[in-house]
C-alpha cells in the first residue's frame, strides 16, 4: 500500500470510508476551537448501560467510571460520551435511566458547567431523534438541555490541527446499514442468551479479527484525510480494543519482544552472558501469547499516529479506559491503577504537537 496506508478487504474499506465521509461532512463546519495548551478533555465511550441484570455489561465497571467521573468533575476536564454510553438494543431508555441514576447524575454536573458533550453511536442511536434523551432525562436526572451530536471537530485553528471524534460504526453492515435488524436481534434473541448464560459481549457478530480490521480501516481513512492536506487525527469507540497513535496493545507488545530477541542475538553474538536478557525474552513471549489467547485480535503498529481509540466501559474485569487530553499531551488511561485503586493509570502518552508533526 502507498502513502502507509495498510491492506484491508477492498469493498470494506470502501464502504467505512463511504459511511465515515458522510458522518465527517456532516459535521464540517461546525468545529470547536480547543487549544492543545490549555485544553482538558476525556473521552469515554462504549459503557453499554443496560437494566442492572445478566445482560448488562456495565455493571462491574461502574465503581471505576464513577471515581474517574468524580476526579475528572473536581479537575476541570470537559467529558465527550463517544457513543454507545447506553444499550439501547437490549433494553428500554427508562430501566436504563433508572438502574444508573447516580452515574446518570454524575455525568450530568458537567453538563450544568457546560463542559460536556455527547455522541450517539449505533447502540444508542435512540438519542439522535432530537428531544427524545431529554425526555427521559427530565426531571429525573437534570433539568438542563442535553444536546447529541453525530460527531465533533476539535479545532486548533493556529496550526489547522483537527481532532475528529466520531463513534466508528459508520459504513459497518450490521450497524450501519442493517441497523433495524440487528436491533430486533439483540434485544429479542441475544439479550435473553446473556440472561440465561451469563454471556458478556455487547456485540456478538463482531468478532476479534473482524475488530482489528474495522481498526485498521479508520485509520486509513484518518490517514487519507492527511495525505489531502489536513492534519487529522481521528479518535473513535466501537471495537472495545484501545488503540494509541496507530498502535494497539499487542501491537505494542510485538515491538517490544521483537527489540529485545534484536538484543538478545548481539548479546550472543557478541559471546556475553544471556541469562537475563533471556528471561525478559521469555517473559515478554508469554504475555504476548497469554493476551492473544484472550481474543483481542492481532497486532496494530501502523506507520502514521492518526488514529486513536478509547478502548470502552465495559470490560469483563470493571477496568475502563479512555482518552485524556491535557497539557499540551494526549494519554491512553485506565481507571482503576494497578492496585485497584480509583487512581488513574497512565498506559501511554505523547505532546500533540509531536503527535501531529509525524502524521
Amino acid at each position: 500500500m502507498s502513502n502507509g496506508e495498510i491492506e484491508v478487504n477492498g469493498s470494506y474499506q470502501k464502504a467505512i470510508n463511504e459511511g465515515l465521509d458522510r458522518a465527517y461532512e456532516s459535521i464540517k463546519g461546525r468545529e470547536t476551537s480547543f487549544d492543545p495548551a490549555t485544553a482538558k478533555i476525556v473521552i469515554f465511550s462504549d459503557h453499554h448501560r443496560g437494566a442492572r441484570d445478566g445482560a448488562d455489561d456495565f455493571r462491574k465497571c461502574e465503581k471505576a467510571y464513577n471515581a474517574a467521573l468524580g476526579y475528572y468533575l473536581e479537575t476541570g476536564h470537559t467529558l465527550i460520551i463517544l457513543g454507545d454510553a447506553e444499550e439501547l438494543w437490549e433494553c428500554r431508555p427508562g430501566p436504563v435511566i433508572k438502574a444508573y441514576r447516580d452515574t446518570l447524575s454524575l455525568e450530568a454536573e458537567f453538563l450544568k458547567q457546560q463542559r460536556y458533550y455527547r455522541i450517539y453511536g449505533n447502540h444508542d442511536d435512540h438519542w439522535s431523534v432530537p428531544g427524545t434523551i431529554d425526555k427521559h432525562l427530565n426531571p429525573n436526572i437534570t433539568k438542563e438541555k442535553t444536546p447529541v451530536l453525530r460527531g465533533m471537530v476539535l479545532l486548533n485553528a493556529d496550526k489547522k490541527e483537527k481532532i475528529i471524534l466520531l463513534h466508528g460504526h459508520q459504513g459497518t453492515f450490521d450497524s450501519d446499514k442493517l441497523g433495524k435488524v440487528s436491533k430486533f436481534f439483540v434485544r429479542h434473541v441475544w439479550r435473553n442468551v446473556q440472561r440465561i448464560f451469563n454471556v458478556r459481549s455487547t456485540t456478538p457478530a463482531e468478532g476479534a479479527d473482524l475488530k482489528s480490521e474495522h481498526d485498521k480501516a479508520m485509520y486509513n481513512w484518518a490517514l487519507g484525510k492527511s495525505n489531502n492536506g489536513e492534519r487529522v487525527i481521528l479518535i473513535a469507540g466501537h471495537t472495545h480494543l484501545p488503540v494509541f497513535a496507530s498502535v494497539n496493545h499487542i501491537g505494542r507488545l510485538e515491538g517490544d519482544l521483537k527489540n529485545c530477541q534484536t538484543k538478545l542475538e548481539n548479546l550472543r553474538a557478541q559471546g556475553g552472558d544471556v541469562s537475563d536478557l533471556a528471561e525478559e525474552v521469555a517473559a515478554k513471549r508469554a504475555q504476548l501469547e497469554f493476551i492473544k489467547a484472550k481474543g483481542e485480535g492481532s497486532g496494530l503498529s501502523m506507520e502514521k499516529p492518526c488514529y486513536f481509540n478509547t478502548g470502552c466501559c465495559s470490560y469483563g474485569d470493571g477496568d475502563v479506559t479512555a482518552i485524556e487530553i491535557s497539557k499540551g499531551e494526549i494519554r491512553l488511561v485506565r481507571w482503576p491503577d494497578d492496585l485497584g485503586n480509583p487512581k488513574v493509570k497512565v498506559l501511554e502518552t505523547e505532546t500533540l504537537g509531536n503527535i501531529f508533526t509525524h502524521i
